[in-house]
């Protein structure tokens, strides 16, 4: 190969946050860049897998979840841009976060002064009653509703591959079906080895930037980094709601979490960009980041990788493993899954649900002190790692990478290229306009 690398910089995850860093690094650079992934294209694990709503930021706590707060209020724009530009579908469905019990009332109000604090417009939320629920949406029956009037339904799928394109047209390799097994860094260079369809074969680059998902922290730990975290993987269930009862609620309906420690979410009733209703998800614990079916036994003993403290020290915590259970069952029985959504919308029935929905999975780190509730970057020399990379990570990834691609410049660990101040080739995406406003 010679002492010159393959490629400049090199992106583990052809997901949304994989091709969002790809486009700005080559907006910024003269640069090569090749993505890799376990997949044969762009966007075909989580990116796809997914209720397809942008949040608008009230329900993440400003101080615990500031990062993911920022970049989901400044990402809005950004994808409304690239949904007019490529004509892919935006339907602003709106969500209601409603409470059935007193308590979900106090956690809806204080939804409401994060959602300013975090920056939305006051006109963007509005809080009523019970009755002022029903009066916008017949078939749901709660105390209160707090009405997230902008939220909006798309395919992140499409979104993915369309930014996905324009790399391929910036000249940005694609190597599918590969999957990282070693990645040392030697010189001024990293070589990533992989297995796939083609055997072994290995790649050198000046710069690793892994945002492989699902995949993310053993490529982390094989380059030296994260190996005091473990992963959970949780997979996510739905239905899909059939006429004549579907188009009878029109908004996204949530409700607030029990526990928002756990990556547990109660039921809610979804509009997909298409107009499809979906009800779910549960989350069923499984031993793998791709087990979309069946319990996934054969992957079992990656539940021993190490540490095994963190995961040991959730089958002691009572709720944890009650709800775990829960998740189980309401997974095995349609009925069991319709009782849960029917506690808010009491017209559903069983009947309506006839066919399972596409399932995604998410992948939860833990650590001694529990679920970790941000993303975790990890920076070295040759390579950067973004792991635990969760919900609402669709909605914030455009301008989460560039917080990222920003943060690696300021710190001098990017090779020095030739920069590059092109024009955003998606409306809104201003790489300055982003990264000062954090």
């Amino acid at each position: 190969m010679g002492d010159s690398p393959d490629v400049d910089f090199l992106i583990a995850g052809a997901g949304i946050l994989g091709v969002s860093l790809a486009y700005w690094l080559t907006t910024l650079y003269d640069c090569s860049v090749a993505i890799a992934d376990l997949a044969g294209t762009a966007g075909a694990h989580t990116s796809s897998r997914n209720t397809g709503v942008i949040h608008r930021p009230y329900y993440l706590d400003p101080q615990k979840k500031r990062v993911f707060a920022r970049t989901s209020l400044l990402s809005y724009r950004m994808w409304e841009g690239l949904a007019a530009s490529a004509g892919l579908p935006w339907r602003r469905a709106g969500t209601f976060n409603i409470a059935l019990e007193e308590s979900e009332v106090r956690t809806l109000e204080e939804y409401g002064r994060w959602g300013i604090e975090n920056g939305m417009d006051e006109s963007e939320l509005e809080l009523m009653d019970g009755k002022g629920v029903k009066a916008r949406e017949p078939e749901v029956s709660c105390r209160a509703g707090l009405h997230s009037k902008s939220d909006v339904s798309v395919d992140f799928g499409a979104f993915t591959r369309h930014v996905w394109t324009l790399l391929l047209a910036r000249g940005a390799k694609f190597l599918g079906r590969r999957k990282v097994v070693a990645a040392t860094a030697e010189g001024g260079k990293t070589e990533v080895r992989f297995s796939g369809d083609g055997g072994m074969t290995s790649i050198r680059c000046r710069f690793l930037l892994n945002a492989a998902g699902g995949g993310a922290l053993a490529i982390a730990k094989m380059a030296g980094f994260a190996r005091e975290y473990a992963m959970l993987n949780f997979r996510g269930e739905y239905w899909v709601v059939d006429e004549p009862y579907a188009s009878r609620v029109s908004t996204n309906i949530y409700r607030p979490p029990r526990f928002p420690q756990y990556p547990f979410l109660d039921p809610h009733f979804v509009v997909r960009a298409d107009g499809e209703r979906q009800i779910g998800p549960n989350a069923v614990i499984v031993p793998g980041p791709y087990v979309y079916s069946g319990a996934g036994l054969p992957n079992a003993l990656s539940y021993l990788e190490r540490p095994l403290l963190p995961k040991v020290s959730l089958l002691t915590d009572r709720d944890f493993v009650a709800m775990a259970a829960a998740e189980w069952r309401s997974s095995l029985s349609k009925d069991a899954m319709c009782n849960r959504v029917r506690k808010f919308v009491p017209g559903l029935v069983a009947s309506t649900l006839n066919r399972r929905a596409v399932f995604g999975v998410r992948c939860s780190i833990v650590d001694r002190g529990g679920f970790v509730p941000e993303a975790l970057l990890f920076k070295g020399d040759r390579s950067a790692h973004i792991i635990n990379y969760n919900s609402p990570g669709a909605t914030g990834a455009p301008a989460y990478s560039a917080l990222v691609v920003e943060e690696l410049r300021r710190e001098g660990l990017l090779p020095a290229l030739k920069e590059r101040r092109g024009g955003a080739a998606i409306s809104g995406w201003d790489y300055e306009s982003v990264v000062s406003r954090f």
